[in-house]
């Protein structure tokens, strides 16, 4: 179901709001997804754009089909999302983004929570800039680990655990036009997802009402090792039509990835932990020649 309203009223110039409702089974008539999503979103009188989203999957009795990575299905508990996004006016010279995203599940053991922020920038007509940044911390109390034992028997242990991630993302991007013929594009991305594991269990009942009686402990007191996954992606790309359909392009590419001090996040540190890091260079150029142009 889906409403709209393109009559500009004294608060906001025009807004949509859909109402959904999505469900799957399996062939055999089990239940592999319910979800119901509200979203409404509406251009305010100063140009600027807001948007607010609630959604709730694994309504009812679902089955995961592929939790447990070919083994039993797996009854799952909802999980509630909450997303609010602003973004400014898109006639300005500046333009900033807001995103806020929450998220609940497993009768509260897993839960999730996100902020990104970003500004577009324009100089000219010629150049434009583009920074974003976002940090999400979220736990996953049924994360799947590995499967233990004869595959296809009845001995094989299927393991999750409590999964705690942090995870930061900045992204930058440069557009410049320097001739109608000449023009730059450069982009960069440090990208860090630190996580550690707790609580390692087996499944014993995978379609108990109960959360809890679905799982047993599992290691005997041992947990599964955590990460801690770095990397670093840039290119530089320069495009001259030195004739009328013939091109040179220069592409400049570096690569950096780190994974030391698993299972711990510090942002400070992993970002000096990864540009310490030997780079890997790249250098591509790319020549086309039209015979008749």
């Amino acid at each position: 179901l889906s409403v709209s309203s393109v009559v500009p009223t004294s608060w906001y110039r025009r807004g949509n709001a859909v109402l959904l409702l999505e469900n799957h089974w399996t062939s055999g008539g089990l239940p592999t997804g319910s979800t119901a999503l509200a979203h409404a979103a509406a251009e305010l009188s100063n140009f600027w754009g807001a948007s607010f989203t609630y959604s709730v999957a694994s309504l009812g009795n679902t089955m995961c089909v592929s939790c447990a990575r070919g083994g039993p299905m797996l009854r799952v508990s909802p999980y509630h999302r909450v997303s609010v996004t602003l973004d400014g006016d898109g006639r300005k010279a500046l333009v900033p983004e807001l995103d806020f995203r929450l998220a609940s599940g497993d009768e509260g053991r897993s839960w999730a929570a996100q902020v990104a922020a970003g500004v577009l920038g324009r100089v000219g007509t010629r150049t434009s800039l583009e920074l974003q940044a976002g940090f999400e911390r979220r736990a996953d109390d049924t994360q799947w680990v590995r499967n233990y034992g004869a595959v296809f028997s009845d001995t094989i242990h299927y393991t999750f655990a409590a999964l705690t991630q942090n995870i930061l993302e900045l992204e930058m991007r440069a557009n410049v036009t320097i001739t109608p013929s000449l023009s730059v594009q450069l982009y960069a991305q440090p990208f860090i997802a630190s996580g550690g594991f707790a609580d390692w269990r087996e499944m014993v009942d995978a379609r108990n009402k109960s959360y809890a009686a679905r799982y047993a402990p599992y290691g005997g007191g041992a947990q599964p090792g955590g990460f801690n996954q770095k990397q670093f992606n840039s290119n530089a790309v320069v495009r001259w039509e030195y004739r009328p359909g013939s091109v040179l392009f220069v592409v400049w590419q570096q690569g950096r990835s780190d994974q030391r001090d698993p299972g711990t996040f510090e942002a400070g540190r992993d970002l000096r932990s990864l540009f310490y890091t030997h780079p890997d260079n790249t250098l591509l150029v790319k020549l086309s020649y039209w015979f008749n142009p």
